[in-house]
C-alpha cells in the first residue's frame, strides 16, 4: 500500500525556532492543568509526516508556538529573516513606503 501523502507544514522549523523541545511543547498544548492535548511521540510522528494531523492539534500548536496556522503551514521560518519579521510589524499606513525603501535597495550594488 503506497503511503498516503501529507500536506506540507513547517512544525518542526517553528517549534525549532522558538527552542522547544518535542516535550515542552506537548506540555504547552494541555488542554486542562495536567491533561495533554496529545503526547511529544505523536508530534514527532506528525513532524516526520509519519501520522496526520487534526485541525484541532494544529490549532494548538499554532497557539503554542505563538504563530497562525497560516504560517505553520506556509511559512519557513529558516527562510524568513529579519526583514520579513519586521514587515509584519509595520503597520499598513507604512508598509508601502517601508516596501518602496526595500526596492530601491535592492537595485543598488
Amino acid at each position: 500500500m503506497a503511503k498516503r501523502e501529507l500536506g506540507k507544514h513547517y512544525i518542526r522549523e517553528w517549534r525549532k525556532k522558538r527552542g522547544l523541545s518535542l516535550r515542552r511543547l506537548a506540555e504547552r498544548m494541555e488542554t486542562e492543568p495536567g491533561v495533554l492535548l496529545t503526547s511529544h511521540a505523536n508530534i514527532q510522528r506528525i513532524e516526520k509526516y509519519e501520522q496526520p494531523y487534526s485541525q484541532d492539534i494544529l490549532e494548538a500548536i499554532a497557539e503554542a508556538l505563538e504563530v497562525s496556522v497560516t504560517d505553520l503551514l506556509t511559512v519557513d521560518p529558516t527562510k524568513d529573516g529579519e526583514v520579513v519579521d519586521l514587515l509584519r510589524l509595520i503597520n499598513d499606513q507604512n508598509r508601502d513606503q517601508a516596501v518602496r525603501v526595500l526596492r530601491a535597495l535592492a537595485q543598488t550594488g
